[in-house]
């Protein structure tokens, strides 16, 4: 007899209408296969046809040549050759054979030995995909580490030790719950945590979030070219680069593409700076509908500005000048021309600078501030470029005008430089001045309503 045909699992199934059996001479009782045996016996068979049971593991030992043995030679030879179907002594008969040597042994070559005994060449290939996977995942937390720390502005290296720089010490952080990084770090070789490593995959992220911003600029089709020059800290001029467009659902939105640093800020050069980052971002220029610079005469010219040589290209790029910048301008002709709100404004600047340059001025200030008025913001330093940004720094004078009028009394007479000491006098004779007081009303009220301006898009 040969044991039956089974496929890769066992056949257990839970719904099947299991046909009923009758068993007895005197009294006959019906009984048939329980579904729940599949659960305390994993090992069962059912047979759908002829309503038998088999050990599976026995069976695929016998038909795999992995347990020599016939239906004549071995016990319990019904659960792999006739199949088992008394299911009146079914309850003992199934723990009888479980614990049987030739169960037992089955599972011993089918279970067992396979999950513990292998080819050299698959050990070997798994090995390796285990250490291709730990080694990913350590790359890819080094990723999320420079990630995070770019976009929280965070610098990644010092001037010391790099063992001790922001990016290692994060990545030591995270290695109390992934250990592997630890032993990543041990290594001599390609850890890919040097500088030149690090910069090379901000360089990745950086591009990807340009071709994020160049396609959605792409769906919508249609752009506005912005820009703007500026000088840095470092005495580089840059030039500043925005695109402005508007989705299928009339949301507006303005993307900062980048810097460029130039030598100079002729109109020719600039616009060879945004042809070249239209190129660059899959853009056309016949696509271009706006363009909003600053009012000077290398943006605005008629005749050889930004503007015009776009203009020439593309003549649906309609210029305009920049409502942010137009604001600026319109306020600050607006308050020079009034004396005793440009007055108040140079005294506010003053303030500013007599406070925020001396640490020791400020430190009394903020000790005064505490006793005379502790439920009162601190000062607002004036912004001597931005007058849409003022208001808040009046505000702020407003608020601790006694504190500073203690403040320039009781620090007078301790200054012996005799510069210093003629400024903070004359600031204290012009806080007591009606037109300094009604100045900085007057400039609050007006300065609020364009800061509110300011920050409406258009």
């Amino acid at each position: 007899m040969q044991p039956p045909a089974i496929e890769e699992t066992a056949n257990q199934p839970l719904r099947f209408p299991f046909p009923m059996r009758e068993f007895g001479k005197k009294t006959i009782v019906k009984r048939a296969f329980k579904p729940k045996w599949f659960s305390q016996w994993g090992w069962l068979h059912y047979d759908s046809c002829h309503d038998r049971a088999f050990c599976f593991i026995c069976v695929k030992a016998v038909t795999t040549g992995k347990l020599c043995t016939t239906s004549g030679n071995i016990k319990d030879s019904a659960f792999i050759y006739a199949g088992f179907s008394n299911w009146k002594d079914a309850t003992v008969a199934f723990p009888s054979h479980e614990k049987s040597d030739t169960h037992k042994k089955a599972v011993e070559m089918v279970v067992t030995l396979p999950e513990t005994t292998r080819d050299v060449g698959e050990l070997l290939s798994l090995a390796h995909a285990d250490e291709k996977a730990a080694n990913r995942q350590c790359l890819v937390t080094i990723a999320e580490n420079l990630r995070f720390l770019a976009k929280q502005g965070i610098a990644l290296r010092g001037d010391d030790d790099e063992k001790e720089c922001n990016f290692m010490q994060l990545i030591k952080l995270r290695a109390i719950h992934q250990p592997e990084l630890l032993k990543w770090l041990e290594r001599k070789t390609y850890k890919y945590t040097s500088p030149e490593i690090q910069n090379e995959i901000i360089t990745i992220m950086a591009l990807n979030v340009l071709r994020d911003i160049a396609s959605s600029i792409q769906n919508a089709r249609f752009f506005t070219l912005m820009a703007d020059e500026v000088t840095d800290a470092a005495n580089q001029t840059q030039v500043a680069i925005c695109f402005r467009s508007v989705d299928d659902n009339f949301n507006c939105s303005e993307e900062f593409i980048g810097l460029y640093v130039v030598e100079s800020i002729g109109s020719d050069r600039i616009v060879h700076i945004l042809k070249d980052t239209m190129t660059r971002m899959n853009l056309s220029i016949a696509n271009c509908r706006g363009q909003c610079y600053d009012g000077a005469a290398n943006m605005a010219g008629h005749r050889s500005g930004v503007a015009a040589q776009i203009l020439s290209v593309e003549s649906r790029a309609t210029y305009t000048h920049c409502y942010g910048h137009a604001l600026n301008l319109a306020a600050s002709d607006s308050i020079k021309k009034n004396k005793i709100l440009r007055d108040t404004l140079d005294a506010a600047f003053e303030i500013s600078k007599l406070l925020k340059y001396s640490p020791k001025r400020d430190a009394i200030f903020n000790r005064l501030k505490d006793e005379l008025a502790p439920s009162t913001s601190g000062f607002r330093t004036l912004c001597p470029t931005r007058w849409t940004v003022r208001a808040a720094s009046l505000q702020s004078i407003l608020d601790n005008y006694e504190v500073f009028q203690v403040l320039w009394e009781e620090i007078k007479d301790d200054i012996t430089d005799s510069e210093i000491k003629a400024r903070v006098i004359g600031v204290e004779a012009t806080m007591r001045n009606f037109n300094f007081l009604f100045g900085l009303l007057i400039g609050e009220c007006i300065l609020k309503h364009t800061d509110k301006l300011y920050k409406i898009q258009p």
